[in-house]
């Protein structure tokens, strides 16, 4: 929260009205001379006096010196640890605001960078609860146990509780500190001092106990054990076989998570999420007579990651290529895919979307390609690869719309067009937004 009222020192401080709030989380305010101001830590609405204004590549950033008056949009954060903490900076902004946010960054984001025109409104799916959502926490090493990064720093700071996390995952968490914080008490300064920072991946399944994966450990240890309630803590195992996997269960598919991975974060929207980008890549596409429509028969899917998307197009009757690029979600994939009855409609394939020489030929025969990129969005090679060979329908699956904006940007130069797009708030508290876009040509 805000510092404490505190006095001018030189006459009356210009008090700057919050109009917005930008695509990082912070306030958005102009000065008298029309200057845009970001404002951490402010809420549309709230009237504020700056401190500690600065200027850097011609951006003005500036913190809350003093609240004049607060937005009816500012809320009392839930988490002991915001402000502090990393995570969620906009536990302190009402739910409905949030999402608002996140509809007009995204809009913004693809008008001014893709050069995209949108007819009417964005819509955006809400979680169902903006708290105990999420199934998926990296953690780190703090002292006293385990946390998250402080908010600009690479500092770990201890965390007990988090109310984000699911039930089973906030447990893993407690539990995982406990262990941590035992033997950080029985080891030698000295001796921790010599390996590198530990991390580890909190992945909760549907139903049972959260799993502990590590990130980063050092060769000579291996897997951390999470004891049950009331018991001792069980020593690291020599064998990375002891790490437990996780069963997600996705529209009726049962997917295995084998790693610390990537895995969609709210579970609360699982369903709903996965059936959107089903329905996109299933929908009829006209043809060139007369404008009648077919259904897709074959797909590609780019960035697949253990077949969260895959199995729900594969088990609607589309057959085709997966391509995912980290072994142990490739391996997950082939294995959801042999279990559900699917390897016979869908090629998995641990390779690098970059740099696979397979990837024309593949978007040839397609009807429909899905793609689900990482943060940084696809390589320009990919978006060329696309724009030569690609078919008629693209289904993007995006978390970052500025390189959406780029890359569509990219796409509707070849020649496709936007035919619909949807955001997903898969990310509540935070500045994050989801979005599906279906293009066409």
């Amino acid at each position: 929260m805000p510092p404490p009222p505190t006095p001018p020192a030189h006459g009356p401080d210009p008090v700057l009205t919050i109009t917005a709030l930008a695509s990082d989380g912070d306030g958005i305010a102009r000065t008298a001379d029309g200057r845009v101001v970001f404002v951490e830590g402010a809420v549309p609405g709230d009237r504020v006096v700056l401190g500690d204004v600065t200027r850097r590549r011609k951006v003005l950033r500036g913190r809350i010196a003093r609240l004049v008056e607060a937005s009816p949009d500012r809320v009392e954060p839930s988490c002991r640890h915001f402000g502090a903490c990393g995570g969620c900076i906009w536990q302190h902004v009402r739910y409905a605001t949030q999402l608002e946010a996140k509809q007009r960054n995204l809009r913004g984001a693809l008008e001014r960078i893709g050069g995209l025109r949108l007819e009417g409104e964005v819509g955006i799916v809400a979680s169902p609860d903006p708290l105990r959502y999420r199934a998926r926490a990296r953690v780190v090493e703090a002292e006293g146990g385990v946390g998250y990064r402080r908010r600009g720093s690479h500092e770990a700071m201890r965390v007990e509780s988090c109310p984000v996390l699911v039930p089973a995952a906030q447990a893993a968490l407690a539990a995982l500190g406990r262990v941590v914080a035992v033997e950080q008490a029985g080891a030698a300064k000295a001796a921790r001092g010599a390996v590198r920072e530990r991390g580890w991946t909190i992945t909760a399944g549907s139903t049972g106990p959260a799993r502990v994966f590590p990130n980063a450990l050092p060769a000579r240890e291996g897997t951390l054990e999470l004891p049950r309630e009331g018991s001792r803590p069980i020593p690291h195992s020599d064998s990375p076989a002891s790490a437990q996997e996780v069963t997600l269960e996705v529209l009726g598919e049962q997917l295995r998570v084998g790693g610390p991975g990537f895995v969609q974060g709210n579970a609360l929207l699982w369903a709903r999420f996965a059936e959107a980008v089903r329905d996109r890549c299933l929908a009829g596409m006209d043809t060139e007579s007369g404008g009648s429509a077919r259904s897709p028969r074959r797909f590609v899917e780019l960035y697949a990651g253990i077949g969260f998307l895959t199995l729900p197009i594969a088990r609607a009757g589309l057959v085709g290529v997966a391509v995912e690029s980290d072994r142990q979600a490739a391996a997950d994939l082939a294995f959801n895919l042999e279990r559900a009855g699917l390897a016979m409609s869908v090629r998995a394939i641990a390779a690098r979307v970059e740099s696979e020489r397979a990837l024309a030929g593949w978007l040839v025969d397609a009807d429909v390609l899905l793609v689900d990129p990482p943060r940084i969005g696809l390589e320009q090679r990919v978006c060329e690869a696309i724009a030569k060979h690609g078919p008629k329908a693209v289904v993007y699956v995006s978390c970052d719309p500025a390189t959406l904006a780029r890359d569509l940007a990219r796409l509707t130069a070849s020649g496709y067009r936007l035919t619909s797009i949807v955001a997903f708030d898969l990310f509540p508290q935070t500045p994050h937004v989801e979005a599906i876009v279906r293009l066409e040509r």
